[in-house]
């Protein structure tokens, strides 16, 4: 089992969340937020468990999250990922994987389909295919095929959706309105999820500008039904100010 952290918190948009990290992951990304901190950059206190599958499970027995996210570095490198989905699966909560997408087939996903999986979100770090290998060390070819096979098994019960980063230099709003063209001629009605990029010291990335965000999802809405963002980090860090803050909790192993 390749869990290494988890974190959860009991109201953020009206939803109670949990998200177990995985260690572990075959891209190499420039501006990868775990550079930044391996755990919640937005908790606010820590817990100690002695760490063992069966005790996470009873913290989620407790929290009884409605949705549980399964994500860190790159889940699907976990052996165990089939059997810890159809354990989670028990808890009746909507269950997604955050992935880059590299490693997963239409059959995998048939796999964690029926394991009780609910949803998976694809990243794509770039759309270009130079600016993605420059990036992460890797190719997107992979990622962008995994988008075209899973939209196959989509329906009611297993949702597919894609997420990326805006990035400048490396995802800029005509890259991600190219992403959208490309997705939208899979279907429409696949969703995408914008990421403003979150500085990282000693990485030469800016972060981007509202106008720049504001820019991707305009393009991207003239292709796809639904389009949907995160503020900015700078934004963030001021809500985190405000005393009606959703309050984030990191599960960390006993020392």
């Amino acid at each position: 089992m390749n869990i290494y952290h988890m974190s959860y918190t009991e109201e953020f948009v009206g939803e109670r969340m949990a998200m177990l990290s995985f260690k572990g992951c075959n891209f190499h990304c420039i501006g990868c937020i775990r550079k930044r901190s391996e755990y919640d950059i937005y908790a606010d206190e820590r817990r100690y468990i002695d760490w063992n599958f069966e005790n996470m499970v009873k913290v989620l027995e407790e929290l009884n999250p409605h949705r549980i996210y399964l994500g860190g570095h790159e889940p699907t490198l976990d052996p165990d990922l089939l059997n810890i989905v159809r354990r989670l699966s028990k808890l009746d909560a909507h269950i997604v994987l955050m992935t880059n997408g590299s490693l997963i087939d239409e059959e995998y996903a048939k796999e964690l389909k029926d394991a009780g999986l609910n949803e998976l979100i694809i990243s794509v770090k770039a759309f270009d295919a130079n600016k993605h290998l420059y990036y992460t060390n890797m190719s997107n070819e992979p990622v962008l095929n995994a988008i075209k096979n899973l939209a196959a098994i989509e329906d009611d019960y297993f949702r597919l959706q894609v997420e990326t980063i805006l990035l400048p230099g490396i995802n800029d709003p005509w890259d991600i309105e190219e992403l959208a063209i490309f997705i939208s001629q899979i279907s429409p009605a696949i969703s995408l999820f914008i990421e403003p990029w979150i500085p990282i010291e000693e990485v030469e990335f800016e972060e981007p500008k509202k106008e720049d965000l504001i820019d991707a999802v305009s393009r991207a809405m003239k292709y796809l039904y639904v389009v949907s963002y995160h503020p900015l980090y700078s934004e963030i860090k001021e809500i985190r100010e405000t005393p009606r803050k959703a309050k984030f909790i990191d599960i960390l192993p006993r020392p």
